[in-house]
């Protein structure tokens, strides 16, 4: 008879939760054994007798869905928002290469729609509250209202975080830092990847 190795419970456990964290997806099989250093063989194994003792779920035969309470939980009442680093210019704010990490929000805070944190960088934003660091909630929309905070493609390629107005004189677009040191930029155009929705910081 197989001996079943507590501390190995511990840690394919600890593996298939960090796995989800970090994608936002349930891993497959040969992601968790990458992750633990074990065999397939020896990993369906323990899947096994993970499953017997009712510490996790999966479908039958498949190994697919391999959910832990903490996941099943976090899928009920949670949703993972990606995380965006610095975006490079002229790519879309969710292109793959930009998303750094997932937090998992609850529903609660959220509407209908999708949405990414944006890792704000810098002064411009200091007057509305966004300091360098903060982690900004973005719902994604290619439209806003004037006086709202937008993230901006602008027509040089740059993407930017500021309020956003229509001068209807000029008949340029107004993208205004929270800074009364800083002047508004004026664009002809811009595309708005997303607005802004809740800041989240340190104290």
């Amino acid at each position: 008879m197989r001996i079943r190795n507590k501390e190995k419970y511990n840690e394919i456990i600890e593996a298939i939760n960090d796995l989800f964290f970090d994608s936002g997806q349930i891993p497959s099989i040969r992601e968790i054994g990458d992750a633990v250093r074990m065999p397939i063989g020896s990993l369906m194994r323990y899947l096994g007798w993970l499953r017997e003792d009712g510490l996790i779920e999966y479908d039958d035969g498949k190994y697919r869905g391999i959910t832990t309470d903490i996941i099943r939980k976090a899928k009920c009442g949670h949703k993972p928002i990606p995380i965006v680093g610095t975006i490079a210019c002229g790519t879309p704010a969710l292109a793959e290469e930009n998303i750094d990490s997932y937090i998992s929000i609850s529903t609660e805070f959220l509407g209908r729609g999708q949405y990414f944190f944006l890792r704000a960088s810098g002064e411009s934003m200091i007057e509305a509250g966004i300091d360098d660091g903060d982690l900004v909630l973005i719902k994604q929309q290619e439209h806003a209202w004037d006086g709202q905070i937008v993230v901006a493609l602008t027509e040089d390629g740059e993407t930017t975080l500021k309020r956003f107005y229509r001068d209807d004189k000029l008949k340029m677009i107004r993208l205004r830092p929270e800074n009364s040191e800083m002047e508004d930029v004026l664009v002809r155009e811009c595309q708005i990847q997303g607005i802004a929705i809740k800041v989240i910081k340190d104290l």
